[in-house]
């Protein structure tokens, strides 16, 4: 009995000691996250000589010492001070208005970039583990057949219209579908991105209005040229990227990263550039 019951205890000492060992193993793996996050980004804008930028008030502005300009162009600001409201504000977030309007002033640290222009401020450590890709603008272009099939057998809708975007290979997409509807359904558009292992997916639901469908004064219509990439990021969790639609009011921006085959919103802002 004596001799079962040490033996007994010298496994149970032996699996303890292999437990322990892998768990300090574990604990000690460096697995730094590339899930993007609110906290570490602010939307804002350039002023009318593109060396200043005004941003979304802030509790910490210290905190941003990056402006993304371009997809995978970054360029480093510091930070001036918090800006008030003048009594000549007229509610607009444009360059015209940028001494007026109330918000957290920053400086480029050198040169200059486009006047007005739409800018996302990060802070030190925001894209851990992502590598920005190169993108280009298009024009004109649509997605192939294959794909168009792939999308219409996923979301079980035809598709109306469709267009790019931009791309980052022939392989890597961007684009924007606008669904048909049938009796009882709303009107559906979406930003899709394809990938070679699958397409990712960013929903718009629509309304009713057939003057305000998408947006405010839309026209019932939704065009991939009122859509501005401002990155394009690949991690191990796949891609993420900004972009930028326009409407007669203003401008909507949103930070998206891929969660399987579609998009969460990480973050998303305004501007209010409705002519005066």
């Amino acid at each position: 009995m004596k001799k079962g019951f040490y033996l007994f205890l010298s496994l149970l000492v032996s699996l303890s000691l292999v437990q322990t060992a892998s768990a300090a193993t574990t604990s000690n793996k460096i697995n730094p996250s590339d899930q993007l996050a609110d906290a570490n980004f602010s939307f804002a804008y350039m002023d009318l000589s593109g060396t200043r930028i005004l941003s979304e008030n802030s509790e910490d502005p210290k905190r941003f010492t990056q402006a993304i300009y371009a997809p995978g162009l970054q360029t480093s600001i510091t930070y001036v001070k918090h800006q008030n409201r003048t009594e000549q504000d007229n509610g607009r977030q444009t360059a015209r208005n940028f001494d007026n309007d109330e918000g957290e002033l920053y400086q480029l640290t050198k040169g200059k970039l486009t006047e007005n222009e739409t800018v996302i401020l990060a802070s030190n450590g925001a894209f851990e583990g992502h590598t920005f890709l190169k993108y280009t603008a298009l024009t004109k272009g649509g997605f192939t057949k294959t794909t168009i099939r792939t999308i219409e057998k996923i979301k079980k809708r035809k598709i109306a219209k469709q267009g790019l975007i931009g791309e980052v290979s022939k392989e890597v997409q961007i684009g924007l579908i606008e669904f048909k509807r049938s009796k009882g359904q709303l009107p559906l558009a979406s930003i899709v991105l394809t990938t070679p292992k699958g397409l990712v997916f960013h929903d718009m639901p629509g309304t009713n209005d057939p003057m305000s469908t998408w947006r405010i004064e839309d026209g019932g219509e939704i065009k991939p040229s009122w859509f501005k990439v401002l990155f394009v990021s690949q991690s191990k969790s796949g891609y993420s990227l900004a972009i930028e639609g326009w409407g007669s009011e203003g401008l909507n921006i949103k930070i998206l990263q891929q969660k399987d085959n579609i998009f969460r919103e990480v973050a998303s802002g305004g501007r209010y550039t409705y002519p005066v």
